[in-house]
């Protein structure tokens, strides 16, 4: 019997902080040789019951306590200590399971206890992790269906060293978000996951959000190792000498593309959070890049139009409100400054371009009485769309920005019925907004206590916190309306703060196209009382 794939997910997830501290492995240099000697020796001719149930005892204790401290979202340092105290314990069993029989194969422990193996080793020491990889391989190449199980412990060995994964089998708990660490190379990302057993890396993340009801984003750089260098330089070693065939570990291309100019849409606010309404010239702003100081080449003072794509939500809970929502849109149509082009789209599982992008207010006020809509809400689907068709291409004299009216729950992560919300991965738009210039400007429209269910309150915080990311990465503003009539004084406000956005641009001292993702800070001169906002970074591609 194979263990369930909720649990293969909870094997595979890293936590933060969640492994046993550093400590001597438990096997020496010639039990490792006698460890890879039994992996070449006669198969079990039986299973080894009472074996296999104390590794299956020791992997289920193990997930159902890791399963609640995501839950928790690592926030109790005490569960955390109590899920290590019980790696510490699993290993030091384990340990004496493998100097006894040796690595556990399918023929002594069956499938669900090499399974729950692995589960073990992912939580042990990193030496122990270490020491056991040439046994882990050897024992793969004998029996190929350990192929899934590898590819996890793999990639938790490289994380750990701070390497980029190969399979995108690891990521940890953080924020409320599941943050998957970075791939060595995504273009050929599913290729290798199938030749290891795995489904596609979309489908996986779709399961990943399912399972912990939680949205799952990438991360943008590696971890940084907390082990030793010494400890660090093994394990890379450890990992080079694992000679795995090419076909098996086949690294691609990175694309990059030129790049000179990186962009960025600034605010000004003022220690009470309040947008600056003064002036401020190029001389008042420092940028800096991973720390270095770069030179402002581009300015474009607050005068400079936008493009503004306004983006409503007409999913079947509105439907009683329409009216509402039209007064509003009216209301944001005549609050925009003459110079901004607007567009209207519409959104419920499928979205509607109401009015391209114009200058012609009479045309987009004629557009809003034919707004209409049904059904579930395809919010990530809605911002792609309007990425992808309707913001429009980047102009040197416009601005662009999506502005959405929404409450953002689109279901992709609830764990509970058959509604599966976007196509579109949250994680996938979320590396979409980092690598575009156009601001998201979110309104979330509170209908919290209009819903009821057993996972309503989790949808609505994953929801809020979505929202809040997506404007963070593109260096937009986050809003809040708590029932449709105050629409109208967050649009106007919206529209206010827009007009008070900067653009600065500069060509980076740094000219490598690396990949690599750099820190961006901003701040202005001489002006404590004053706090910049814009996108945290970009990818130098």
């Amino acid at each position: 019997m194979i263990l369930c794939q909720r649990w293969l997910l909870v094997l595979i997830l890293v936590m933060a902080g969640g492994v046993t501290a550093h400590a001597q492995s438990c096997v020496t240099p010639d039990e490792v040789k006698q460890l890879l000697a039994r992996v070449q020796s006669p198969p079990a001719t039986s299973i080894d019951q009472k074996l296999r149930k104390k590794l299956l005892l020791m992997s289920q204790q193990q997930g159902e306590m890791l399963l609640e401290v995501v839950e928790k979202d690592q926030t109790k340092a005490s569960d955390q200590k109590k899920l290590h105290k019980l790696y510490q314990q699993n290993t030091a069993k384990f340990c004496e399971i493998l100097k006894s029989v040796g690595w556990p194969s399918a023929a002594l422990v069956d499938r669900d206890g090499v399974l729950a193996s692995f589960q073990i080793l992912n939580n042990a020491t990193f030496e122990l992790q270490r020491d056991l990889l040439p046994v882990i391989v050897a024992s793969m190449k004998k029996d190929p269906e350990q192929k899934p199980l590898f590819a996890g412990f793999f990639d938790r060995l490289r994380v750990s060293a701070g390497m980029k994964q190969l399979f995108g089998t690891q990521a940890m708990s953080m924020g409320g978000f599941l943050v998957l660490y970075p791939i060595e190379d995504q273009t050929k990302l599913d290729s290798l996951r199938a030749q290891f057993g795995l489904p596609p890396m979309d489908d996986n993340i779709r399961e990943l959000e399912r399972t912990y009801g939680k949205p799952l984003v990438k991360a943008r750089q590696p971890p940084t190792t907390k082990l030793s260098k010494q400890l660090t330089d093994s394990i890379t070693q450890a990992i080079d000498s694992a000679a795995l065939k090419s076909n098996e570990i086949d690294p691609g291309d990175v694309i990059k593309t030129e790049t000179s100019l990186v962009s960025l849409n600034v605010s000004v606010f003022t220690n009470n959070n309040q947008v600056f309404t003064g002036s401020l010239a190029k001389d008042d702003f420092h940028v800096e890049e991973n720390g270095k100081e770069q030179t402002v080449t581009y300015f474009a003072s607050t005068d400079v139009p936008f493009d503004l794509v306004l983006l409503i939500d007409l999913s079947g809970s509105t439907l009683e409100k329409r009216d509402l929502i039209k007064a509003s849109t009216l209301r944001f149509i005549e609050a925009a400054r003459p110079s901004d082009r607007l567009a209207i789209v519409t959104f419920s599982d499928k979205t509607t371009v109401v009015s391209p992008l114009t200058l012609d207010r009479v045309q987009l006020a004629a557009s809003v009485a034919g707004m209409q809509g049904e059904g579930g809400s395809h919010v990530w689907d809605a911002i792609k769309f309007a990425l992808d068709n309707v913001v429009g291409p980047k102009l040197p004299d416009r601005r662009r920005a999506i502005v959405m009216m929404s409450d953002g729950v689109d279901g992709s992560f609830t764990r509970y019925g058959s509604y599966r919300g976007s196509a579109t991965l949250f994680a996938d738009l979320i590396e979409q907004v980092r690598g575009t210039d156009a601001l998201i400007v979110p309104i979330y429209l509170d209908t919290e206590d209009s819903e009821y269910g057993p996972n309503a309150k989790e949808e609505y915080e994953n929801a809020r916190r979505a929202l809040n990311l997506l404007a963070r990465e593109s260096g937009g503003s986050y809003y809040k309306a708590r029932k449709l009539p105050d629409l109208n004084g967050v649009y106007e406000q919206v529209i206010n703060d827009l007009g008070k956005v900067y653009s600065l641009g500069y060509k980076p001292t740094n000219e490598a196209h690396d990949n690599s993702w750099r820190w961006v800070k901003v701040s202005v001169v001489n002006r404590p009382e004053l706090t910049a906002r814009t996108r945290p970074g970009y990818y130098a591609q």
